[in-house]
């Protein structure tokens, strides 16, 4: 197979600006690109590389609207007495966490495969994001709480729009702002729950196009990992699912009452008794094992010796 001759460098993301090693934002830049000959394997391998690098920037741009922009504009309308009913903290409060998250991902497995790329003037090698990778689940522990919470995060939202002719205004104004890119609130909403289901997609496309066994290896692991961790947050949101159901049932069912309280005193201390606590932890088993509404609807009670 013909080589191919090709310019290491990365397409659009000069243009974008994150953190190296410092702690604030710096322009990527290349001191010097050489000419490489490739086979299209590899080459393909290497622009689904750069995919991986160019769209964590571009993502990470869509948090930076929502907390520069989104939240920031909400707060300050907020200290001279507008939308003081919003609460910025229901819309945005977990955002920048996954902001610090993302810029250690940066600083400590992007950049530096980066800088190596740059100072050897040789292809990205995958095998370098491993270690990242492999510890995903505890680099992006604060997407399990916003994936907890996107659900209702978009219905308080979408309920404030319709509810709110200055929140309206206000985010109507954001959207045609130049610094957002014409991004809709919900569309910034669901960026984080998309980007994190979509790393094992992106590490797959590298997979798929690298031929090194040792490369291979370190690809599956790492996709391993992202898939075990997506799990558990899937696991984590059914449960909450689940809670809000049984929370549902349980203020749906009324207390146990049998006799006529005599007087409030032995109401009072009957009560605990005769109320049953669905939420409560059951007895004789872990505390990560709970209730789960299964079935719920209508019950038809028979009376009397003919069951009428």
């Amino acid at each position: 197979m013909r080589p191919h001759q090709v310019l290491v460098r990365p397409r659009h993301i000069l243009d974008d600006k994150y953190p190296l090693h410092t702690g604030r934002l710096g322009e990527v830049a290349f001191s010097r690109w050489r000419q490489l000959e490739m086979s299209r394997e590899l080459c393909h391998q290497q622009e689904a590389l750069w995919e991986l690098l160019t769209t964590e920037l571009i993502y990470v741009r869509k948090l930076k609207i929502m907390t520069d922009l989104l939240a920031a504009g909400l707060l300050n309308l907020q200290r001279v007495g507008l939308l003081t009913e919003v609460s910025a903290e229901a819309l945005f409060g977990n955002v920048p966490s996954l902001i610090r998250a993302h810029r250690s991902f940066w600083e400590e497995v992007l950049g530096p495969t980066l800088e190596e790329t740059r100072a050897s003037g040789q292809p990205l090698d995958p095998v370098s994001l491993q270690d990242g990778f492999l510890t995903c689940s505890q680099r992006f522990q604060p997407y399990v709480l916003y994936c907890l919470r996107v659900r209702q995060t978009m219905a308080y939202a979408r309920e404030q729009q319709d509810h709110n002719p200055l929140f309206h205004v206000f985010v109507q104004w954001c959207e045609k702002h130049k610094r957002s890119g014409r991004q809709m609130l919900g569309d910034l909403l669901i960026k984080p729950h998309q980007r994190i289901t979509k790393y094992p997609l992106l590490l797959q496309a590298v997979l798929k196009r690298t031929p090194k066994p040792q490369a291979r290896e370190a690809l599956t692991a790492m996709i391993a990992a992202m898939e075990s961790f997506l799990r558990h947050i899937n696991k984590q949101v059914r449960q909450g699912e689940e809670q809000e159901s049984l929370a549902a049932a349980a203020r749906r069912v009324g207390p146990y009452e049998v006799l006529e309280p005599s007087s409030e005193e032995v109401e009072k201390n009957l009560r605990p008794f005769s109320t049953l606590d669905l939420m409560a932890p059951m007895l004789g088993v872990a505390p990560e094992h709970t209730r789960q509404l299964l079935l719920e609807g209508p019950a038809r009670v028979k009376e009397g010796r003919e069951g009428k």
